[in-house]
């Protein structure tokens, strides 16, 4: 939960000498608070105490924190020095191995840059022929609508002529429109099916 940072009370620390923050400071600026701070119920610092003068300095006037429910002094003490025992430390060589990671992703090699320009292209390749397959299941099941009008076009052919409102040829050409549309609309709606079961 976010607290306001002038409502923390610091009470006598283990730790008396807080280092230097201006590293601490720098990644708050940039990443954030990754690890919230800890307080009691009381709003009394049990762990976070570099991270909270980091955030001071910044100007922060809130700070995301964990409270936990304890008035019991010895608990606070051993969150306080558990939290920093179980701190490690990276090693150089790890170091060396992350910040050489990293500056391969900051600036990448020739054949790294072209690995990642060749996959950019087929997502693109890929997302487009995806929408044209979305569009092509849509436009289907759009003109397979041509199958009951097609349909209503035979009865009301059939119903026209039998109340002498349309000729002979006029009910014919009605019959054979109403077939050919139930036919695209019966080709279309096939199409239409196969494209949503895949």
């Amino acid at each position: 939960m976010q607290i306001l940072i002038s409502d923390i009370k610091i009470k006598k620390r283990v730790r008396k000498d807080l280092g230097d923050i201006e590293m601490l400071k720098e990644s708050l600026s940039h990443y954030g608070l990754m690890n919230p701070i800890t307080v009691n119920s009381q709003y009394e610092l049990v762990a976070g105490h570099r991270r909270l003068e980091a955030a001071k300095s910044l100007g922060w006037s809130t700070i995301e924190a964990i409270v936990v429910d304890t008035k019991d002094k010895l608990l606070q003490l051993e969150l306080e020095l558990e939290e920093n025992i179980q701190r490690k430390q990276f090693t150089d060589s790890e170091l060396i191995d992350g910040y050489e990671a990293l500056e391969k992703l900051r600036n990448p090699s020739f054949f790294r840059k072209l690995m990642m320009k060749l996959q950019g292209f087929f997502i693109k390749v890929f997302d487009k022929k995806e929408a044209r397959k979305i569009e092509k299941v849509r436009k289907n099941g759009f003109m397979s609508i041509l199958l009951p009008v097609g349909l209503l076009l035979i009865i009301l052919g059939a119903i026209l002529f039998s109340k002498g409102f349309i000729t002979a040829v006029l009910h014919t050409f009605m019959d054979i429109s109403g077939f050919v549309a139930m036919v695209a609309g019966l080709f279309y709606f096939v199409r239409f099916y196969i494209g949503i079961k895949k």
